[in-house]
């Protein structure tokens, strides 16, 4: 693991979604976001940049509905294909209430497998941005979420996967104590904090 992977990003949209989206495959990052409109505009940047180096992209959102991130991805900014790359099976979305919590078989289960497809169909791998906002709905969300997150490696790998566990701010901060924000912190291979731009600036 390389010094600066360890480290912790700061940017805006556009800056941070390229960012991550050099990052080597095997990468397991959080990224904390400030609010909705930033969070839209820096997945619309990584998803088109993803597709358009043949990755499989499967994004999870939380405090949005899929049809609604459809919409997001298929406007102006992205102005991404998403019907056609959905049945090419090359864009996922889905809910990452259901993904995370309503899976018997495990998240990581389908990853592995969606790792193995992009394999034979020629993909140059998968990267996953889950909402972690999913876990904060459950009763005992401090214990499932924490539970999730230590099952997971702190870099996958030799797996052609990237993951990264997102966070609403207010969740991240807020709603977890200081330590338990620590040890997420330490747990991940790299830290983003994704920051939003004044109107103007």
């Amino acid at each position: 693991m390389s010094k600066e992977e360890k480290g912790v990003f700061s940017g805006d949209a556009a800056k941070t979604a390229q960012e991550l989206h050099k990052s080597e495959f095997g990468a397991h990052y959080l990224v904390v976001y400030p609010d909705l409109v930033t969070f839209r505009e820096m997945y619309s940047h990584y998803v088109k940049a993803a597709l358009k180096e043949n990755e499989i992209v499967i994004l999870l959102p939380f405090y949005e509905t899929v049809n609604n991130v459809r919409q997001i991805l298929s406007e102006d900014s992205a102005c991404i294909d998403v019907r056609k790359y959905e049945k090419e099976q090359s864009l996922l979305i889905a809910d990452s209430l259901k993904m995370y919590l309503g899976s018997q078989d495990g998240f990581m289960s389908f990853l592995k497998q969606t790792v193995e497809y992009a394999k034979k169909s020629g993909k140059a791998g998968v990267s996953v941005m889950g909402d972690m906002g999913a876990f904060f709905y459950s009763q005992n969300y401090r214990g499932n979420l924490l539970s999730y997150e230590m099952t997971l490696p702190s870099k996958f790998e030799g797996m052609k996967l990237k993951g990264f566990c997102l966070y609403h701010n207010w969740d991240f901060n807020r709603r977890l104590s200081k330590k338990e924000t620590q040890r997420l912190l330490h747990h991940h291979g790299r830290t983003t904090y994704l920051i939003s731009i004044p109107i103007g600036n």
